[in-house]
């Protein structure tokens, strides 16, 4: 049991490390595809892709309709509501405040958690998770302790949080029995029953305008493509993998901490390869943040 949980930490690490990266590329994505096609494009490409290796690996089950029901419901709040309030988000205000909103997730999760499915709450997490706030709000704040944000984007933040903290919910419906790599891929398929819709009928004129760029300047497109491309594999296969396998096994109390490491993903991503300052400030808001995520995992059952 030891081994499975540090398996499903180590899984939910290198989850975080992707979606912490994922902001820069959709960022850069978005300036060319509106959010609902970006999404679209990139659970249309993950979903072939998980496909392909579920059926490879025969791991491919029939869903019994009572247990698809709360795929329908998990699917609408990740990846739907979730992913379509991010990508719309990301519009408004920019890529290192999205990681940072959304890093807020530990904090509320307890509190919903219990009241859901009344999962315990321990003092310890919630102070881990406190300091791990902390220590992402240094990452983020400029010189002059302001940051610049837009209100509608930062609701948008929030119904991203609350539906991601539905879908953790939700997924412990699914029967341990059903492997990770299946239910991801139904979750994914599942979601393009309300993506597809709603792409079509709300950003037709866009998709229109994405055509005729293509015609003029190809390589505009093309290169949006494969950031899009790059987050289906690395930020929707991989990482929503992980953290699927991570919520599990350990549940979502612990597992949404883990939501911390990614600002500090972020800031780092940046500085490396769009240029972006890294105070010693930040530096120092990494460093709490790990400790916030070391003290959440503390077991106080212990002696």
């Amino acid at each position: 049991m030891k081994s499975k949980s540090t398996i499903a930490i180590i899984a939910l690490i290198i989850g975080q490390i992707f979606w912490g990266t994922s902001y820069v590329l959709s960022e850069y994505a978005l300036a060319v595809f509106p959010p609902a096609t970006l999404v679209t494009v990139r659970l249309i490409v993950a979903a072939l892709i998980l496909g392909v290796v579920t059926v490879a690996t025969g791991n491919l089950v029939r869903i019994p309709w009572k247990n698809y029901r709360w795929f329908l419901v998990a699917a609408l709040c990740e990846p739907f509501i979730y992913f379509l309030c991010e990508a719309m988000a990301l519009q408004r205000v920019s890529a290192m405040v999205t990681s940072v909103i959304l890093a807020f997730i530990p904090l509320i999760t307890p509190f919903l958690t219990y009241f859901f499915i009344r999962e315990r709450i321990t003092f310890v997490a919630i102070i881990g998770a406190i300091i791990s706030v902390g220590g992402v709000m240094m990452v983020i704040v400029e010189k002059g302790g302001e940051v610049n944000v837009s209100i509608v984007g930062v609701i948008l933040l929030f119904i991203a949080m609350v539906s991601a903290i539905g879908y953790a919910l939700i997924i412990r419906k699914v029967p341990a029995s059903f492997n990770t790599l299946c239910v991801v891929f139904y979750m994914f398929s599942t979601s393009l029953i309300y993506f597809i819709p709603t792409s079509i009928i709300t950003e037709h004129e866009e998709i229109a305008g994405v055509i005729a760029l293509y015609r003029e300047n190809p390589d505009v497109v093309l290169n949006a493509l494969y950031a899009i491309i790059g987050l289906a594999i690395t930020a929707s296969c991989i990482a929503f993998l992980f953290y699927s396998y991570g919520v599990r096994v350990i549940g979502p109390n612990k597992a949404s901490v883990y939501n911390s490491i990614q600002p500090a993903v972020t800031a780092l991503f940046a500085w490396m390869f769009m240029q972006q300052e890294l105070t010693w400030m930040k530096i120092c808001g990494i460093v709490v943040v790990f400790v916030g995520l070391f003290l959440s995992q503390i077991n106080t059952d212990r002696k």
